[in-house]
């Protein structure tokens, strides 16, 4: 019982297990974006602009607008993979975190209990 004594093992077992769950829900979540994204709807083939006479400044600019700001499902898609994308990543870096913590707790507890310190008092009482 003495390990759980020393905040930094139970802290780190904490960030592990947070860890361990973002990472795993990040992979799963960016994995599912993925596919939606490479199952998206292919582009109409272009055809050439002689074809149309009737385009001008203004309608050119009418027809681009949807293509420049990107197709509104299609955004909503990329956004949630980053995001995830970034659960992922901070999913790893409190597994590392938490794996640091707990190692220097272990230790921590093994140097106060190392076999040479068993017989000794730590703090010895003055004599008078």
């Amino acid at each position: 019982m003495a390990l759980w004594r020393n905040p930094l093992l139970p802290v780190g077992l904490a960030l592990i297990a947070l860890g361990l769950g973002n990472w795993y829900a990040g992979r799963g979540k960016t994995a599912e974006y993925e596919q939606l994204l490479r199952v998206g709807r292919p582009l109409a083939p272009a055809q050439q602009l002689a074809e149309f006479p009737e385009l001008n400044a203004r309608t050119t600019a009418t027809l681009l607008r949807p293509l420049r700001r990107g197709n509104d499902a299609q955004a909503l898609i990329g956004t949630k993979l980053d995001f995830y994308r970034v659960v992922q990543s901070g999913g790893r870096m409190l597994l590392l975190a938490g794996f640091f913590l707990a190692a220097a707790g272990l230790l921590h507890s093994y140097r106060q209990r190392a076999p040479g310190d068993r017989g000794r008092q730590v703090n010895p009482q003055p004599e008078s």
